[in-house]
């Protein structure tokens, strides 16, 4: 039991003294400092999720959700697709634009 308080006593005194030299021993050392966040894709409205149950569309753009309908700057959702929003203007937002779809006949 003396063994046992005397360890417990002495790992106290170990991270007090770590601490009162201001640093903290719960913080993660300098060198594991996390990479830095990916720049945010909001700037650029990038189309990044659309979600369809039923007749519920969303489409995930720069971060925000919207509807059809929904205002987008200064143009309207006018229709959410599979794989697209389509705006007021006619201009298309793609969730995979670098893919093409083939068929095979």
């Amino acid at each position: 039991m003396l063994a046992m308080t005397r360890n417990a006593l002495l790992l106290l005194l170990i991270s007090c003294g770590s601490y009162a030299n201001g640093i903290d021993p719960t913080e993660p050392p300098a060198w594991a400092e996390p990479a830095a966040a990916p720049a945010a894709t909001a700037a650029t409205g990038q189309l990044q999720s659309i979600l369809i149950s039923g007749n519920n569309k969303l489409a995930v753009i720069g971060g925000k959700q919207y509807r059809q309908g929904d205002r987008w700057g200064d143009q309207r959702i006018r229709q959410i697709r599979s794989d697209r929003v389509i705006l007021s203007s006619g201009r298309e937002l793609r969730l995979f634009p670098q893919i093409s779809v083939l068929t095979q006949e």
